[in-house]
């Protein structure tokens, strides 16, 4: 009778999971899942609460992992086109404007493919592939990989039996500050789209109080105020403001919602009422609203093969 034996590849697999534990931070908590269903690991966000780091504590926010590793992986450049928006049409391309991306090559089955198309896009699925002889590490998200790549480039891939993703490889994973950016933004989205909800709710009621809903109901002036008020401490304690420095527009809406606040405290005169409310609508959540806007069409390419995110992902510069 033979001996207990491992294959090959559960060796890489035991390689990949060391390999992404020592990239991560030592605070941060890989929960391992059972049975690969296409999910093969959570990983859980916590930052130290105090200067000699003893204690650290969950910052509530995670993404999911497909762990994947190699000892062969194609490396190569992938030439990126301008192109149009894919959110709002087909694909379209400038073959004569582009720029070459040094990538990992990484062939996914798939029905792994489709399991993270049917998670939606709130709740990040990472491709983590690790090359076993190099031990370096590279991400992907994949739900953003899907819509901003895999379907403009291929409409029809879910008739296939697998796809190449091209990872690039400025997506290394390093446990440095800098280089963390891109797992604490997708440790965040769930946070963001939640934010991005709450923000056209209460757009949407202020322009109740200025009479452009359908229906409407009768408010005091003291009561829109508290309202208008109420609105800004509810924004203003979503968790999402801090780890988001890098992205501007964050900073930009957070500082005005406390100056706003500031002005409200200082006591709002009757006479200045319709001109609160227009300020509100058209100038402070016009901008909350429109976060998820750019979200949509900016964030969620960065870190993606293409020319746009070679411009605009939130990298150290």
């Amino acid at each position: 009778m033979p001996k207990k034996r491992r294959s090959i590849s559960q060796v890489k697999e035991d390689i990949s999971i060391r390999v992404l534990r020592e990239k991560l931070p030592r605070e941060w908590v890989v929960h391992s899942y059972g049975a690969d269903y296409g999910i093969d690991c959570v990983v859980e966000l916590f930052d130290f609460i105090d200067d000699s780091e003893s204690i650290a504590e969950t910052l509530g926010e995670n993404f999911f992992v497909q762990l994947k590793s190699s000892d062969c992986i194609e490396y190569c450049t992938r030439k990126a086109y301008a192109r149009g928006n894919v959110t709002k049409g087909n694909l379209t391309e400038d073959k004569s404007d582009f720029v070459e991306i040094p990538v990992a090559k990484f062939k996914l089955d798939i029905s792994d493919v489709l399991t993270v198309q049917s998670i939606g896009i709130a709740i990040p699925v990472l491709l983590i592939l690790v090359d076993t002889n190099t031990e370096k590490a590279f991400f992907i998200c994949l739900n953003d990989y899907i819509d901003k790549v895999l379907i403009p480039e291929d409409p029809n891939y879910s008739k296939k039996d697998s796809k190449t993703i091209y990872i690039p490889l400025e997506n290394e994973i390093l446990d440095d500050e800098d280089a963390l950016i891109p797992l604490r933004a997708y440790g965040k989205r769930s946070k963001m789209y939640g934010a991005f909800s709450l923000f056209n709710y209460q757009l949407k009621e202020i322009n109740r109080l200025q009479g452009k809903a359908a229906v409407q109901f009768p408010v005091s002036f003291d009561e829109a105020i508290e309202m208008v008020n109420n609105f800004i401490v509810i924004a203003l304690r979503q968790d999402i403001w801090s780890g988001h420095e890098f992205w501007k527009p964050m900073v930009w809406s957070q500082k005005e919602l406390i100056q706003l606040q500031i002005d409200i405290d200082k006591e709002v005169k009757p006479e200045h009422y319709e001109h609160l409310l227009s300020y509100c609508s058209e100038v402070v959540w016009h901008k909350l609203t429109n976060l998820s806007n750019m979200y949509e069409e900016l964030v969620r390419e960065w870190f993606m093969p293409t020319l746009l995110a070679t411009l605009t992902s939130a990298r150290p510069k």
